[in-house]
């Protein structure tokens, strides 16, 4: 059945996956793409050259002829309406968002928050809300660490959509501001809403994240084979394949049971040590076991943070950035344990289901592309 959708945030790494994915699943949808003018993205976005400024998206797919890029600036009221008037959207992908951890709150909020608020209220004045489907992208950061419950032998379970908000980091926090925006729509407006939550995202292509731990593995020449204990303290590693992301994405767009709900997106349960372990492997570099007792780890992974703080004041009094921001070095000790089991039981296949399936196809991209061979 023909659509008419809107992808937004479609120069970057998720939304041109998505695009994709609906020019190769999806013939008879007609697809607006948006993005900020070249300039203001170029600008915005300094975390993509942290490594190199030769790595780019998949941009040229937007050339494709069914699709229209219309530049907007979800800043710019005027800009989104010139988006949204004289058209009638079937499915609105809410992709846009400014995902920095080395941005200030400020930015992050006039951006992402105040960004959401001014698409939403477009929205509710030019848009048929009896047909439109609104898919936003959060993130399993606005859990933080939740408080997990435990099964009989005292190892955490995986926590679910009904955890609280706990948002770690400037970032997490603008997200979960966002849902809270949203939650007002789809109450006060009958919005008919979905929120996705993704794990760290991996795959072709990305270059901030998970291809951090990648390029540095890679240039260090072996993998930190950090073996927690009591096991039970093992730390998880969220992970999921952009491919599997976008499906879900037009999975839940698609499903009336969706409205109004959230769903985590994340593979099954991988631990740090076994991903470590596995991508030393397919880098092809030494893997050193270390088994540490969780009470030092917690206090190493602690001063590993203070020198990474230091690094990052540093680099902001020269108007650089570190390799490393700081939020992501306080991803060390903390469990990030999440459950997939909500769009599972929705009837969702995720094509990579596993840290191995996922970090295989990665890994083997970056290899064939050398994308691990630049400097940092």
């Amino acid at each position: 059945m023909s659509k008419l959708v809107l992808v937004d945030g479609a120069k970057g790494h998720t939304g041109t996956f998505l695009i994709k994915e609906i020019l190769e699943t999806k013939p008879d949808w007609n697809i607006v793409t948006t993005d900020l003018p070249s300039n203001k993205r170029n600008e915005l976005m300094a975390k993509e050259t942290i490594f190199s400024s030769r790595f780019k998206y998949m941009t040229e797919i937007l050339e494709n002829k069914r699709i229209s890029f219309i530049p907007a600036d979800l800043t710019d009221r005027k800009s989104l309406i010139h988006l949204l008037q004289d058209k009638q959207y079937d499915i609105i992908f809410h992709v846009a968002s400014l995902y920095d951890y080395f941005a200030e709150l400020d930015l992050l909020r006039r951006i992402n928050v105040g960004g959401i608020q001014n698409l939403l209220d477009i929205i509710c004045k030019t848009q048929d809300l009896n047909i439109l489907r609104f898919i936003h992208w959060s993130t399993c950061g606005v859990y933080g660490e939740p408080k997990y419950q435990k099964n009989k032998k005292g190892y955490p379970l995986p926590g679910d959509e009904t955890a609280p908000y706990n948002p770690p980091n400037n970032y997490s926090i603008s997200k979960m501001e966002q849902e809270m925006v949203l939650k007002e729509y789809i109450n006060n407006y009958q919005l008919k809403a979905t929120i996705i939550r993704p794990a760290p995202i991996m795959g072709p292509y990305q270059i901030y994240g998970i291809f951090h731990i990648m390029q540095i593995v890679n240039k260090s020449g072996f993998g930190p084979g950090i073996h927690i204990y009591p096991k039970k303290k093992r730390l998880a590693m969220p992970l999921i394949h952009v491919e599997d992301l976008v499906r879900s994405a037009i999975f839940l767009a698609e499903n009336d049971e969706s409205i109004s709900q959230a769903y985590n997106l994340v593979l099954d349960t991988c631990f740090q040590d076994n991903f470590l372990e596995y991508l030393a492997d397919l880098l092809n570099v030494e893997y050193f076991n270390f088994p540490i007792w969780w009470p030092f780890y917690k206090l190493f992974s602690k001063f590993l943070f203070w020198l990474d703080s230091r690094k990052e004041k540093k680099a902001r009094k020269l108007n650089s950035r570190p390799p490393v921001d700081l939020s992501m070095a306080g991803y060390m000790n903390h469990q990030y344990l999440f459950s997939n089991k909500k769009i599972k039981d929705l009837g969702f296949k995720f094509k990579f289901p596993d840290y191995k399936s996922a970090t295989k196809d990665t890994v083997e991209w970056y290899l064939k592309n050398k994308w691990l061979e630049s400097e940092y």
